[in-house]
């Protein structure tokens, strides 16, 4: 949701996704101050299965995000208003495949 929102600013979020290499350490974790929660958590650090989420990536306004491809399939395993979210990318993204926006 957070690169789409980079990329279209459809809705805003509640839910912050980051993709790591590997997981961060019990030392870098306090650090920066992560605490595992069952509920209310606001915070997904994921290691991906497929290291193909990192190839692409984009710097919009000077935020790292994921290729909006991935962006786009990201959604579909996301809560909130992903749904939306993921139909307003697909438009925006064939539009600037056909040169419209």
């Amino acid at each position: 949701m957070s690169a789409a929102w980079q990329y279209q600013r459809f809705a805003s979020y509640r839910i912050a996704t980051f993709f790591l290499a590997e997981w961060p350490s019990l030392e870098t974790r306090e650090r920066l101050g992560f605490r595992a929660e069952e509920r209310g958590a606001n915070l997904r650090l994921v290691v991906p299965n497929d290291a193909g989420v990192f190839e692409g990536p984009e710097i919009h306004e000077g935020v790292r995000c994921v290729h909006p491809v991935q962006a786009h399939l990201g959604l579909r395993a996301h809560p909130e208003r992903a749904a939306e979210a993921a139909d307003q990318l697909r438009m925006k993204l064939v539009s600037a495949w056909r040169g419209d926006g």
